[in-house]
């Protein structure tokens, strides 16, 4: 009998690999029947299935107030905490809202009592599991301790209690080995490990109908080669790294293609890697109002959106000079 597996999140929304991995668990899900509901605040799932909170969110105002006062500074404000309690109680509403509108009988946290994007959301999340006893899987992508603007706070209590909380109807699950040894050494709590995966059995379609206007829609001429950064923008992708190598092939012709947006960790990154292509004399091109997780029309445009596999094949060289990753 097929279950109703409820996935929470901050977003599950384009191409970061959360959404993509989350896509790829709800698949597999569905072949043995179990349904799966959504529940973040920023959400291009089925209004059917899903049910959007705002407040949940990393981006949202309210939580970039919170992260602003929380980290880089060791203490916190009264004013600070009740902001944090106040959101947490609403999200804890929410969540419960979403169980009972789903009838969900198990819950998948995807990264949000790993990394503490979303303070309130997790905190919400951690006592309504403790509250009801529901059956979780925790499955961690990235843990606060990886990242160093996490290491200077004022929430090392929220973060010890949730991030990730240590319940007994919490399963958790990594995707590398390195990852549940640390987590097994500074929480004492216990993981399997479920690497990030492709369906190698069923390759992705490529049609050649469709993206053949793709290097025109992005300005790349005939004689243009395609050096593609199919990453997010944010710093530890490392992208210096690909202006450098484009700026060492000494040839105007290579232009370096970048899919995803800026924006997780703020837009100074980009910013910089702009002026910095600018000075090498290298050509950076950002096309992520092209990028989607599906094909279609952009509504504003017209413009077709394509999906990451619709974009490599075009590629003459891929980049990931990532300076760290946890899928491997």
């Amino acid at each position: 009998m097929g279950k109703n597996i409820g996935f929470v999140s901050t977003r599950f929304k384009g191409t970061d690999g959360v959404s993509l991995e989350s896509a790829k668990w709800a698949q597999m899900l569905w072949d043995y029947r179990h349904i799966s509901y959504w529940f973040a605040g920023c959400l291009d799932r089925h209004p059917d299935i899903s049910m959007l909170s705002r407040r949940a969110f990393f981006d949202h105002e309210e939580i970039k107030w919170i992260n602003e006062r929380c980290f880089g500074t060791s203490t916190r404000t009264s004013e600070i905490t009740g902001k944090i309690h106040t959101i947490r109680n609403y999200l804890k509403n929410r969540l419960y809202k979403f169980i009972k509108k789903f009838n969900i009988e198990i819950l998948i946290a995807e990264n949000c009592l790993t990394i503490p994007m979303n303070i309130p959301l997790g905190l919400a999340l951690t006592e309504l599991i403790a509250e009801t006893g529901i059956p979780t899987i925790a499955h961690h992508h990235d843990f606060y301790w990886e990242r160093t603007r996490f290491a200077v706070n004022a929430v090392q209590d929220y973060l010890c209690m949730a991030f990730p909380p240590d319940l007994p109807n919490i399963q958790h699950v990594v995707i590398n080995t390195p990852a549940r040894e640390e987590l097994a050494w500074r929480t004492g709590i216990s993981a399997i490990v479920i690497p990030n995966v492709l369906d190698f059995e069923h390759p992705p379609e490529i049609d050649w109908e469709y993206t053949k206007t793709l290097r025109e829609d992005i300005g790349l001429g005939p004689e243009d080669k395609m050096i593609l950064q199919p990453t997010r923008v944010v710093q530890r992708k490392g992208i210096e790294h690909s202006i450098e190598l484009v700026k060492g092939l000494g040839d105007p012709r290579y232009k370096l293609v970048i899919t995803h947006e800026a924006g997780d960790e703020g837009y100074t990154y980009k910013e910089w890697l702009t002026d910095y292509a600018a000075a090498r004399g290298v050509d950076i091109r950002f096309i992520s109002h092209f990028v989607g997780d599906k094909r279609g029309r952009n509504r504003k445009n017209g413009k077709k959106r394509y999906t990451l596999w619709d974009i490599y094949p075009h590629a003459d060289f891929v980049t990931y000079p990532s300076l760290y990753e946890g899928f491997g």
